[in-house]
Formats: structure tokens, sequence, C-alpha cells
């Protein structure tokens, strides 16, 4: 069933709809504080269980273990083994891959310097040829130019000599524009040989430091090679140690002073799972109400648009026909925020606050049913403008 609204009405319905997601969303993020900071102590109290048992796991220390604790551990060990075992032939394998490409950074080094030495001949040689034109050249100049000397000018030598004289300062010129040309050629040859120098110190440099980053790297990758395999038994005892407590769900012993020791530690391990799988919904949830309120401001500046027109030109009054799609959607905000209220009691619940959000979540507040209000929402107002067309 439909619902009629005056344009006025539709828009103070529309941003108090977005208030109430506004409120909603920092309901939800005051809890999501709580189960960080809860989620953090427990955290570090179990850390500090782990750290005071897992010594007293160790062979040397574990003489009164309890049978079924024992075969576990000794499970764990096997487990953890095989697990450094894989890590040692991944780590030779690593190492022979960056020694290899440190031997192919060495090689490319030497083929750069190698390639310049041949340059350097090639490019003395050039020059030694230009320098030899241009002192070929320079004599030539000369002997023009005292060729020119020894023509004279009087009687009527000015006459006699003219065309031999122009031919002959033509020819100067010619040779002292080629002169040029030689000096333009030997400095480009050395041009090339700072810029090739140049170069190859840029380029060594940039190896060098790839190299010495990948030498670095393969020492690191040596060391935590050396120490697994001199260190194998013992690491993996202590690897066994650490991870059958870290991963402990439920007490492997029912009676005794290791049950006492263990049951705080399950615990704190179940409660934080819940923990995590909260903080993952709430960090879900909260996207979704980001993404949702962002939509509804887009579509609030266009009411506003349509208002403003309303008011500013005095146009007939719009009535705005809302689908129960739209009115059904956001009818849930009252409901929501009635169950997300009680922030402090929520923020220690990670259980309830699942159980209380879970349904408005998944079935009222999906995709679909969002991409359909704001579809209907949108349908809405464009009928309602075509009144003033």
């Amino acid at each position: 069933m439909a619902t009629r609204m005056k344009l006025a009405d539709f828009y103070k319905y529309v941003r108090q709809n977005r208030k109430r997601i506004s409120d909603i969303y920092r309901e939800i993020e005051e809890i999501q504080y709580q189960f960080n900071e809860l989620y953090t102590r427990q955290q570090e109290e179990r850390n500090k269980l782990i750290a005071a048992y897992a010594p007293q796991l160790l062979p040397e220390a574990a003489e009164d273990l309890p049978p079924q604790l024992r075969q576990l551990l000794q499970a764990q060990a096997q487990t953890e083994r095989q697990a450094l075992k894989e890590e040692i032939a991944t780590l030779e394998s690593d190492i022979a891959d960056k020694r290899q490409k440190a031997d192919k950074l060495i090689m490319e080094a030497q083929r750069q310097v190698a390639y310049l030495r041949e340059q350097n001949p090639i490019l003395d040689q050039q020059e030694e040829e230009l320098k030899a034109r241009r002192a070929l050249m320079e004599r030539e100049i000369e002997h023009l130019d005292a060729e020119l000397k020894h023509l004279s000018w009087f009687p009527i030598g000015w006459l006699t000599n003219f065309f031999k004289r122009r031919r002959l300062r033509r020819q100067c010129d010619q040779l002292a524009e080629n002169l040029g040309s030689m000096n333009s050629g030997i400095r480009k040859v050395r041009e090339t040989w700072q810029a090739e120098k140049t170069r190859l110190q840029e380029a060594q440099i940039d190896l060098q430091g790839q190299w010495q980053v990948v030498s670095v790297e393969t020492s690191q990758l040596q060391a935590r090679l050396d120490y697994l395999v001199t260190n194998i038994d013992e690491q993996s005892m202590q690897n066994a140690t650490f991870n059958l407590l870290s991963n402990m769900q439920e007490l492997p012993v029912g009676e005794g002073a290791w049950r006492d020791h263990l049951q705080p530690l399950v615990e704190l391990t179940l409660s934080q799972a819940q923990y995590e799988t909260s903080l993952r919904s709430v960090a879900e949830i909260l996207g979704l109400l980001k993404g949702l309120a962002e939509g509804m401001d887009r579509f609030i500046r266009s009411v506003s648009t349509v208002y403003e027109e309303q008011r500013r030109y005095k146009l007939p009054s719009l009535t705005v026909n809302l689908s129960a799609a739209v009115t059904s959607f956001h009818a849930v905000w009252p409901e929501f925020q009635a169950k997300v209220k009680d922030e402090k009691y929520l923020g220690t619940q990670p259980v309830e606050f699942e159980r209380r959000i879970r349904d408005i979540v998944s079935q009222r507040l999906g995709e679909a049913a969002i991409q359909r209000m704001f579809n209907h929402m949108g349908d809405a107002l464009t009928r309602a403008t075509e009144a003033w067309q």
C-alpha cells in the first residue's frame, strides 16, 4: 500500500531516516571500541598464560605431564618438525635463487665495464682522426692566407688577380667552415665519451645497490637456515608448546593441576574467537551503514533541490507516493536502534550482539532491499515532479 506525503514532509522523512542511520552507526561504533579494547586485554592475558605454561611443557620440565597432554604435545611436535623441514627446503631454494641473482648482477656490471673499455679506443681513434683532419685544414688555411698576401695590388694587380683572390677567399671560407665542423665533431666525440662514463657510473651504482640488497637478504636467509638445521629438534618442541597452547579450545585433562592451569586459557581462547567473529560483523555492518548513509546523502540533495525550486518559484505543492518497499525498509531503524542501544552491555557480550542483529542485517538490509528502496524513492520523486510539466 502506498503512503502519500507532501514534498516538505518527504524531505523531512528522508532526513529523519538519515539521522537514524547515523545514530545507529555511532551506537555500533561504541560497541566496536569496546570489542577492540576487551579483545586486546584478553590477548595480553592469554599471552601471559602461554608464556608462563609453555616452558613447563618442554621435555626438561615435563616429567609430571598427564598422558593425554603428553600425547598431544608429541603429535604437535611432529607437525612442527615437518613444517620446519618444509621451511628449510624453501630457504635452500630461495638462497640458491638469490645467489644466482647476485651472480647475474656481478656479470652485468662486468659486461658494462667491458663495453665501456671497448668504446674507449674506438672513440679515441675517432677523435685522433678528426684532430688530424683539423690540423690538415689549418695548414691549408695558412697556405691560402700566405698565397693571398703575395698577390700584388699595384699597379694593375688588383685587376689581374681579382678572380684568383676571390677563389682563394672562397676556399678559405669553406675550409674555415669545415674546420668548425671538425671542432664540433671532436667536441661531440668527447661529450659521447663523458656521457658513456656517466651512464656507466650510474648503472654501476644501481647494480651495486641491488647486489647489496640481495646479499643482505641472502645472509638473513642463510642465518635462519643455519639456525634451523642446527636446532630443529629444540625449535620443533618450542613451536609445539606455543601452538598447542595457542590453539587449545578444549581441556585435554579432566582433573588435576594442569586442568586448573589450562581452563582460564581455554576460556580466553574461546572468548577471543567470539570477539574476532563479532569484530568482523561490526566492521561489515559499519561499512554497510556508511555506504547506505552516503546514498541517502546524495538522495537528500536531490530532494532538497526540488524542494527549493518549489519554494523559490512558488510552484504547486507536490505529493510523493511512497511504496511499501520504501516505508517498510525505513521502518527497521527504530527496531535496529533498540537492539543496539545498550552499547555498554553489548560491548562485553559478542554472542548476544550477533544474535540481536543477525536477522535484521541478513533479512532486511540486504543489497537487493537497499537497491529497491533507492529505486522506488527515486521513481516516486520523478513521478511527483511530473505535475509541474
